[in-house]
């Protein structure tokens, strides 16, 4: 008898467990339709539910996420990203939250719209990129409500960064975040290359070379390895921009 007592006694547990998880998600669950459906506000209703919730909330926001992913599922646009931004606002330090909500709305619901319309073949192109730059740009205004209320900010610049150069094909706002992650005391290593690249492909490329050059002078080369590959793409820059050989970087040590 008493061999069985750990699996009966994990069996409740585990019972209890889901007991409670649908409880929960049934006590949110009236409240959640309405966040959004009028304009998608993301405030609407936040208050009530955060003085309700109290410290179950972010548990009560990851079962609203995974809830969210069944409707994404669906490609149900209203019902998907309301409750996505149900989750943000119940765990608005949740970066994944953020993260995700930007990259469904500024990439995935563009072409949910489409296909809605009848699909690619029948929408015409410039009603495409339109519906492309509304989405991207509302996956901006995520991004950065993401930013200022996160945690952790670094990666949702690099979000904002990456949906600005591809969806809405703005080189200097794209240009602007990645300058913005580049400088951030956690700043990834390529971030810099990256913003270097997109301003000399908006045609700024002096402003570009500067920017780079001093930014590597600064912040790379004080490092034990130099990041050499940064200098190389300086390098490059300095042959396509013809700068005279006395002013451009002195060669490092470990140059050839």
């Amino acid at each position: 008898m008493r061999r069985y007592l750990p699996w009966a006694v994990s069996g409740a547990l585990l019972l209890a467990a889901g007991m409670f998880a649908e409880v929960s998600w049934r006590s949110v669950r009236p409240s959640i339709p309405e966040i959004g459906r009028k304009d998608l506000e993301p405030t609407l209703g936040q208050g009530v539910l955060l003085g309700v919730l109290g410290g179950l909330r972010t548990l009560v926001a990851d079962l609203t996420w995974i809830r969210s992913y069944v409707l994404w599922e669906r490609r149900d646009r209203g019902g998907c990203e309301a409750l996505m931004r149900a989750a943000c606002a119940l765990d608005p330090h949740s970066r994944y939250f953020w993260e995700q909500t930007g990259y469904v709305i500024g990439y995935d619901l563009a072409h949910w719209e489409i296909r809605r319309r009848g699909g690619y073949d029948k929408v015409p192109a410039e009603i495409q990129e339109r519906l492309f730059q509304t989405y991207g740009r509302r996956g901006i205004d995520i991004f950065e409500e993401g930013i200022a209320r996160s945690r952790v900010t670094t990666p949702l610049v690099l979000c904002a960064a990456q949906l600005a150069e591809i969806k809405l094909k703005d080189h200097k706002l794209s240009a602007r975040y990645y300058r913005q992650a580049a400088e951030s005391p956690d700043a990834p290593w390529y971030a810099a290359r990256i913003c270097a690249q997109v301003i000399w492909q908006d045609g700024r490329q002096q402003e570009a070379y500067r920017w780079f050059r001093d930014y590597w002078t600064t912040r790379m080369l004080p490092r034990d390895d130099g990041y050499p590959d940064d200098l190389e793409k300086l390098r490059t820059m300095e042959e396509v921009l013809r700068i005279p050989p006395a002013e451009r970087i002195p060669r490092a040590r470990w140059e050839r």
